[in-house]
């Protein structure tokens, strides 16, 4: 009996994760879900295309994909080097400078890590230097509070919690069928 409970419960956790969680089809850059800032903005000899990860920048760590290419023609720029620091809201508040790199897999994708320390205002910057020459971009970014908890992880504790009310249930209710 309580399998399946558990078995009806575990179908509707199913069918009301598929229903609730919200989906996104924002871009996507070559290594993941990263949502797009900065789309094709030239700044010097460069295009930039930079996405970031989470989408809504965080208190915490903060994954940047950074596409380059020539402004004029469509060559990718894949022996650059891109430094990237940040300022914050607060005097003297400094993330960085973080070195970004591209994978072999994918050398026209540089990517980085960085860490916001706290909310507010950020300006990052991004200096960029290839055989075309040197740039520098500047991107704002409003970072926000980390959320909380994941309403997934709220409905997993929940069912499991129904699962084991219901198992004890059924165990109390053998042995007084058996008294």
């Amino acid at each position: 009996m309580a399998t399946k409970i558990c078995t009806f419960i575990g179908i509707i956790l199913l069918i009301t994760s598929a229903v609730v969680s919200p989906i996104k089809l924002d871009k996507a850059s070559a290594n993941g879900a990263t949502r797009i800032i900065v789309d094709d903005v030239q700044e010097g000899p460069f295009l930039f295309r930079v996405g970031v990860l989470p989408g809504s920048p965080k208190v915490g760590n903060l994954h940047l994909s950074i596409l380059i290419q020539a402004a004029d023609g469509d060559k990718i720029i894949e022996d650059g080097r891109i430094t990237v620091r940040a300022t914050g809201p607060e005097p003297g508040m400094i993330a960085g400078p973080v070195q970004a790199t591209n994978d072999p897999l994918y050398p026209q994708v540089f990517s980085a890590d960085i860490t916001m320390t706290d909310l507010g205002a950020w300006s990052m910057t991004l200096e960029t230097v290839s055989i075309l020459g040197a740039a520098t971009l500047v991107v704002p970014l409003q970072v926000t509070e980390s959320s909380g908890l994941n309403l997934m992880i709220i409905i997993v504790i929940a069912v499991a919690i129904v699962c084991m009310t219901a198992l004890a249930w059924s165990q109390i209710q053998q042995k007084r069928q058996q008294t």
